[in-house]
């Protein structure tokens, strides 16, 4: 399988980077051939300036991220909750990515179709919230990400692992690592 690791992070050094590179390493361990964007890393320009009325001036990292994302079978797509969202960075990345013609195209005023299906992803979130509120309907950013950005386009989520509490006393190396080691079983 062709899976694409997308880590939205904007640190390089937290610990959803970390888990990030433990998958990436895990999926080429079974054999998969592993892609990675590591938006800790790249010289990406999340803010898409024009909207949709007109391209920005450099689309390279985009068309790059497009003919990866069109290269891959799944997405796994690593990043933490914040004010109920992804990272600004994470966010830039779709707006600029899943541009229309590529990830959808509108064949009337009421009719989308999706560019992208066939495609699977699978979402390793952690917050500093309880899992269980990230996971309900008060902690909207897994039903947007799941329905409204990659369902939009076609792209059917397979599973969600979500770990909370990321400031509690109770956030020890060990509930880390049994964590990365759970994310890591979903290659």
């Amino acid at each position: 399988m062709k899976i694409l690791v997308i880590q939205g992070h904007p640190d390089s050094k937290s610990f959803t980077h970390a888990n990030a590179m433990n998958y990436v390493e895990a999926a080429k361990s079974a054999g998969h051939e592993v892609s990675l964007i590591d938006l800790a890393s790249e010289d990406f320009d999340p803010v898409l300036a024009y909207g949709y009325r007109q391209h920005m001036a450099d689309e390279t990292l985009p068309n790059r991220y497009q003919k990866m994302i069109q290269e891959a079978d799944e997405l796994a797509v690593f990043y933490p909750v914040w004010w109920a969202g992804e990272p600004a960075i994470l966010k830039g990345f779709f707006d600029r990515t899943f541009m229309p013609g590529f990830a959808f195209k509108y064949e009337s005023p009421t009719k989308i179709k999706k560019l992208l299906k066939g495609k699977t992803a699978k979402l390793f979130i952690t917050s500093h919230g309880p899992a269980w509120f990230t996971k309900s309907c008060f902690g909207t950013s897994i039903y947007r990400m799941k329905h409204l950005v990659l369902g939009f386009v076609g792209i059917k989520v397979k599973k969600v692992l979500v770990m909370g509490d990321m400031n509690n006393q109770k956030d020890t190396l060990a509930r880390r690592e049994a964590f990365m080691k759970k994310c890591e079983e979903q290659v």
